[in-house]
C-alpha cells in the first residue's frame, strides 16, 4: 500500500489561471508552482459553478456542495421580504448565509483539528477548537456582510493620504514655517510643518479624535527631502522619517477608542512625492493593521507577528485604480500583503496542530482588476502598456510562488497539498446592461421613463453612475467592479416593472402574492419568463452587432447548471466572454483572448500520482469527497461532488482497507477460537 498523507492544505489563489501560471513556469520562473503541478496531478478541465464569482464558489469548496444547495448564489443576497430590485441585496459574507455543512466544522465535529486562514464567508467560526483567521471580507480584517454595492469596513479604517495636492479620499494640508519643534535634526533649514487629523475612513471600531504633525526639512540644504511624522512636535517621539521613494519601517502604535480602549495596531508609510520647494507634498499610509479583533479564539491574532509584512485594503488596488501611485508602489504593496500572508500562515500551522488547513489568498484577483484587460494583446491601451503590464504580472506571481514556498515547506513533506482558484477571468469587453432588452421590451420602466423602451431614463443614470465611481475609484478599474458596484444604483419604478435585473445573473419576476409590490399574476409566471428569455436572445448590441446573451434558462432548468431553490431569480442567464467584465455572468468553459473562466486545480503529495494530467471532467464540487476519501474523514452532510480516483496513486483505497481489515478480523477469529497455533 502507497503512503498516504497525514494531513492536508488546501491553499486557494482567487483567480488564478493555470495556463498563466504554466507561461511563467515555461519561462523558467515560479520553481514552487513548477514542483507541484509537475510532482503530482494538475486538472486540464476543472469547471467551477456559476456564477462564475467569489462568495459561491468558495462556498462550493468548502462544502463540496452546488451553489443552489448551499444557498450562497452570487456575491450578494437578496434581502428577504424586501422588492427584487438590486439595491434590496447584500455582500454574502458570513458562515451564516451557507447552508451546507463546511469540510472544517464536520471534522471539527470529528474531533479533528482544522485552522482556517482568510477564507471567504468563513467567519464567524462554529468550530468548537478550531483556529479561525480573519473570513469576513476578502482580506485580513475586513468586514463585507450586509453591505450593499462593493463597501466593506476595517476594524480601522482604510489607508490614508496626506497631501498639499488635490487627491480622491485625501487629507489636504498647508505646509507653513515650522514653529515649536523641539530636537530639530542638526543642520535643518526653513523647516516646514503642519497638522493632520489621522482618518479611520469607514472603520468598525469608533476611535477618539486624533491628530498628528508632520515635519518638513533639508538634510543637506540642497532642497526640502525628509518627511517626519511624530504624534507631538519633538522629532524625538517621532512615528519615523522617510526620503522620497522610501517606506517607513513598520511603526507600532496604540490608538484610543471613544470609550477609552486601547487597540495596538500596525502600519507603514511612503514619501511618494517631495519636491525640493516643498511645493508638491504627497505621503502614503497603509490601512492600520490592528493586532486582535480578527480571529477565533482571540488571543492567536495576538500572537501573529509579521516583522515586515502588513495587510492591505485590497492589497493597493485602490490607490493604483485612482491614479495616486503607479506599478512600482502598487507591487511593493503586493509584496508587503503577501509577506503578512506568508508570516500567519506559516506561523499557524508550525505553533498549532492540525489535521486540515485552509485558506484565501485574495492578491491574483485584485490585480487582474487592474492589469489583466492591459495584458490581453485584443484589449491593450498600447504596446508599452501592455508590457509593463505583462512585467507586473511576472512579479505578482513570483510574490505568490515565495508565499506558496513558505506555507509548503513549514507544511512538511506528509502533507496533500490542493492548489484550486475559484474561477477565472477574461479582460474587458463592452458592457452588456440587463436593464436594456427589458426596458426596450416593456418588462422594466425606471422612475422618471415615460413611454415603453424609453432608455433616456436608463442612460441618464448610468452617465450619473458612472461620473460618481470614476471620482471614487478611478479609470483603472476593471469593468466588472464597476458594472457591479453601477446595477445597485438604479431604480426601476416597482409599480410598473413586470421583472428587474438583480445581481450578477439573474433577472426576478415582480410577482404578486412573493414580492412587495408585486403586480404580474400567478397565471402569468411562465409567460412572462418565457418573455423575458426572449428578449434577452433578441437584444444585439448596438456597437458591435453581436448578441451579448449566450444562454437564458428558467429557473427550473438552472438545475443543470447547479442553481435552484429560493436564493435564485426567476429567470438566469450568461453573457458571452468578449462581453462584460472580467468574471462572474460567463460560463465556466468561456475562453477568450488570454482568459478562461475555468478553476486552477491541482493535487500533490502522498497517495496522489506524480507527474499527470487530469484530463476528465471534473469540478471544485469534488474537491471535498476527494480529500475525505483519501484521509477517511467523514464526509459533510451536504456534499454532492465525486471522488476523483483518477488523481490517486491508488483509487481503490477504500476497498483495499475494508479487504485488510477482513483479513485481519479472520486471523484474530483463528486465533480466538484457536484455530491458528502461535
Amino acid at each position: 500500500m502507497s503512503k498516504l498523507p497525514k494531513r492536508v492544505a488546501v491553499l486557494g489563489f482567487d483567480c488564478a489561471e493555470p495556463h498563466l501560471i504554466q507561461k511563467h513556469i515555461d519561462e523558467g520562473h515560479l520553481p514552487t508552482f513548477k514542483k507541484l503541478f509537475e510532482g503530482g496531478v494538475l486538472a486540464e478541465n476543472c469547471l467551477v459553478p456559476y456564477p462564475t464569482i467569489t462568495p459561491p464558489n468558495w462556498a462550493s469548496i468548502a462544502t463540496g456542495a452546488w451553489p443552489g444547495t448551499h444557498h450562497v448564489t452570487d456575491f450578494h443576497l437578496h434581502r428577504e421580504g424586501t422588492s427584487q430590485v438590486n439595491a434590496n441585496t447584500f455582500e454574502a459574507f458570513s458562515s451564516e448565509n451557507c447552508k451546507a455543512e463546511t469540510i472544517w466544522d464536520s471534522l471539527d465535529a470529528a474531533g479533528k483539528k482544522c485552522i482556517v486562514c482568510n477564507y471567504p464567508g468563513s467567519w464567524p467560526s462554529k468550530m468548537k477548537n478550531g483556529i479561525m483567521v480573519s473570513g469576513a471580507g476578502l482580506g485580513f480584517g475586513e468586514f463585507r456582510n450586509g453591505h450593499t454595492g462593493l463597501e466593506c469596513n476595517l476594524l480601522l479604517g482604510m489607508d490614508q493620504i496626506v497631501s498639499n495636492g488635490i487627491y480622491p479620499h485625501a487629507t489636504k494640508v498647508k505646509l507653513e514655517d515650522a514653529e515649536g519643534w523641539k530636537n530639530l535634526p542638526a543642520g535643518s533649514e526653513e523647516p516646514l510643518a503642519s497638522r493632520f487629523d489621522v482618518m479611520f475612513r469607514l472603520n468598525v471600531e469608533q476611535m477618539a479624535p486624533l491628530s498628528w504633525h508632520v515635519l518638513v526639512t533639508q538634510s543637506a540644504g540642497q532642497g526640502y527631502d525628509r518627511v517626519t511624522v511624530s504624534p507631538t512636535q519633538d522629532v524625538k517621539d517621532a512615528l519615523f522619517t522617510v526620503s522620497k521613494g522610501e517606506w517607513s519601517k513598520k511603526v507600532h502604535y496604540k490608538f484610543k477608542t471613544q470609550d477609552g480602549r486601547e487597540i495596538e495596531a500596525s502600519f507603514k508609510a511612503k514619501l511618494l512625492e517631495l519636491t525640493d520647494d516643498a511645493e508638491d507634498f504627497l505621503l502614503v499610509f497603509s490601512a492600520f493593521c490592528p493586532a486582535e479583533g480578527w480571529s477565533h479564539p482571540p488571543e492567536v491574532a495576538r500572537e501573529i507577528i509579521s516583522e515586515e509584512g502588513i495587510f492591505t485594503f485590497a492589497a493597493g488596488l485602490l490607490g493604483y485604480t485612482l491614479g495616486i501611485y503607479e506599478l512600482d508602489t502598487y507591487h511593493e504593496l503586493v509584496e508587503l500583503h503577501d509577506q503578512w500572508l506568508g508570516d500567519a500562515a506559516t506561523q499557524l500551522i508550525t505553533k498549532y496542530p492540525w489535521d486540515l488547513f485552509f485558506m484565501h489568498i485574495h492578491t491574483i484577483d485584485w490585480v487582474y482588476h487592474s492589469i489583466l484587460t492591459d495584458m490581453d494583446e485584443n484589449t491593450c491601451a498600447s504596446k508599452d502598456v501592455h508590457q509593463k503590464a505583462w512585467d507586473f504580472h511576472l512579479k505578482l506571481l513570483q510574490s505568490q510562488d515565495r508565499l506558496l514556498a513558505r506555507i509548503v515547506e513549514a507544511a512538511g513533506e506528509d502533507t496533500l497539498f490542493v492548489l484550486v482558484s475559484d474561477h477565472g477571468a477574461v479582460a474587458d469587453g463592452p458592457t452588456f446592461n440587463p436593464y436594456v432588452p427589458l426596458i426596450k421590451n416593456g418588462l422594466c420602466m425606471m422612475e422618471g421613463q415615460g413611454a415603453d423602451g424609453d432608455l433616456k431614463a436608463l442612460e441618464d443614470s448610468t452617465e450619473q453612475v458612472h461620473t460618481f465611481f470614476k471620482q471614487n475609484i478611478g479609470d483603472r478599474v476593471g469593468r466588472e467592479i464597476l458594472e457591479m458596484a453601477t446595477l445597485n444604483l438604479f431604480k426601476p419604478d416597482i409599480t410598473r416593472s413586470k421583472a428587474f435585473p438583480q445581481r450578477t445573473v439573474y433577472i426576478y419576476i415582480n410577482l404578486k402574492g412573493r414580492d412587495p409590490g408585486g403586480i404580474v399574476e400567478q397565471a402569468d409566471y411562465e409567460k412572462v419568463q418565457q418573455q423575458i428569455i426572449d428578449a434577452l436572445y433578441a437584444y444585439v448590441d448596438p456597437g458591435t452587432g453581436k448578441r451579448p446573451v449566450a444562454l437564458a434558462l428558467t429557473k427550473k432548468d438552472a438545475r443543470i447548471l447547479g442553481l435552484h431553490g429560493e436564493a435564485v431569480g426567476d429567470v438566469i442567464y450568461a453573457i458571452y466572454p468578449e462581453f462584460g467584465g472580467q468574471h462572474g455572468p460567463h460560463l465556466p468553459t468561456a475562453e477568450w483572448g488570454l482568459g478562461k473562466l475555468g478553476g486552477m486545480l491541482s493535487f500533490y503529495g502522498p497517495g496522489i500520482k506524480k507527474g499527470s494530467k487530469l484530463g476528465r471532467t471534473c469540478g471544485l464540487t469534488d474537491i471535498v469527497p476527494t480529500i475525505c476519501y483519501v484521509m477517511s474523514w467523514p464526509v459533510p452532510e451536504h456534499t454532492e461532488g465525486n471522488i476523483l480516483f483518477q488523481a490517486l496513486e491508488n483509487p481503490n483505497l477504500a476497498s483495499d482497507r475494508l479487504k485488510n481489515l477482513r483479513e485481519s478480523l479472520v486471523k484474530m477469529e483463528k486465533a480466538l477460537t484457536g484455530g491458528e497455533k502461535h
